[in-house]
């Protein structure tokens, strides 16, 4: 899937390059048993799988590469440090509807018809919770039209998933048009949400909460794009695609941590938004769901939704740590991803 290509080719023109990346690690070749247990599983040559590029690879999370910052991009990642306490800074809110709904869920014995009468009121959300449960993923027999039965077979953790959902679409399109940084953090969001939830099927971490994990990590980015749109609309045309990609990284975890409390997110999540690049601890909390988190940074990147760095995922440290590798249907499933994403991700 090309989508970091064209929006590489969208802002900086067709003669741009892929960023280089710096402090390798390099990898060991899998071994015969890896590769045939790869290649049984999608009927394809392990060598040629796009989980297993050619020449040199990576088997680490690799961070980006340090940026001689234009005076644009230094004026804005001062912008961005001077707000790391929140103070003057200005959150995105919860949607009246999605917090109403939210609100209703946390009630131990919440209405699903009064839900149903909330989406209701917004057209927008009404259609995405009818979407959802008629996704693939979702979807039973018989085609779902009535928002009360969407309601009721979604249940509780699925709704607050979508509510959530569509809190992140409008903090990160906010009153501005689209742009193409804004679609490069919706986009890489669902991406995110729908690898975590498929990685969810080979551990013991819930599909929704990985899912949630997954759509809510990088929420610090809004921050960075607001601050940019916002305050700093000034410095928009100097900063290019790789400055905006490298001031997320060195700052959203920051950022992100400030939203997880105006939203009042979990302490689990909040922690995992907060601190999610270092590598997990052996004893450290929440340490599958860190991994799950690294390997679909990983798997984002060779699909196109970050920039690309040639990760060989059958020796990968994620898939080793979470013992993936000898799981039934992991190799097929990663066959089977590039087609499920786009038609979820791009749905």
């Amino acid at each position: 899937m090309g989508f970091w290509k064209w929006i590489v080719d969208t802002v900086a023109g067709p003669d741009s390059e892929q960023t280089s990346v710096r402090d390798t690690v390099p990898t060991r070749r899998p071994d015969d048993t890896q590769a045939a247990d790869a290649s049984a599983a999608t009927g394809e040559k392990a060598e040629s799988a796009w989980w297993h590029p050619e020449g040199e690879t990576f088997t680490r999370i690799q961070p980006p590469q340090a940026l001689d910052l234009s005076p644009e991009g230094r004026a804005l990642e001062n912008l961005l440090v001077s707000h790391f306490d929140g103070h003057d800074l200005t959150m995105p809110a919860l949607p009246q509807v999605a917090e109403r709904v939210i609100g209703r869920l946390g009630s131990r014995q919440c209405d699903f018809t009064e839900i149903a009468d909330d989406v209701a009121t917004d057209q927008v959300l009404a259609a995405t919770v009818l979407r959802t449960v008629n996704s693939p993923y979702y979807r039973a027999y018989d085609q779902i039209t009535s928002l009360n039965a969407a309601v009721t077979r979604l249940g509780a953790k699925a709704l607050r998933t979508i509510m959530m959902q569509q809190a992140l679409r409008a903090a990160t399109f906010g009153k501005q048009s689209s742009d193409e940084f804004s679609d490069i953090i919706w986009l890489r969001s669902l991406a995110s949400a729908e690898v975590m939830r498929g990685l969810a099927n080979f551990t013991m971490v819930d599909p929704e909460e990985a899912f949630l994990i997954g759509l809510l990590h990088d929420i610090g980015n809004v921050i960075v794009l607001r601050l940019l749109f916002e305050r700093g609309s000034y410095l928009r045309p100097g900063i290019d695609l790789e400055t905006f990609e490298y001031l997320c990284y060195e700052s959203h975890q920051e950022f992100g941590e400030l939203v997880a409390d105006a939203w009042k997110l979990p302490e689990g999540l909040k922690d995992l938004i907060s601190n999610h690049h270092e590598i997990p601890r052996t004893d450290g909390l929440r340490r599958v769901e860190r991994w799950m988190l690294q390997l679909t940074e990983m798997i984002c990147s060779l699909q196109g939704f970050r920039s690309n760095v040639p990760y060989d995922l059958m020796t990968a440290e994620p898939v080793r740590e979470l013992g993936l590798g000898g799981k039934q249907g992991f190799y097929r499933w990663l066959g089977e991803l590039p087609e499920a994403l786009d038609e979820s991700v791009f749905a």
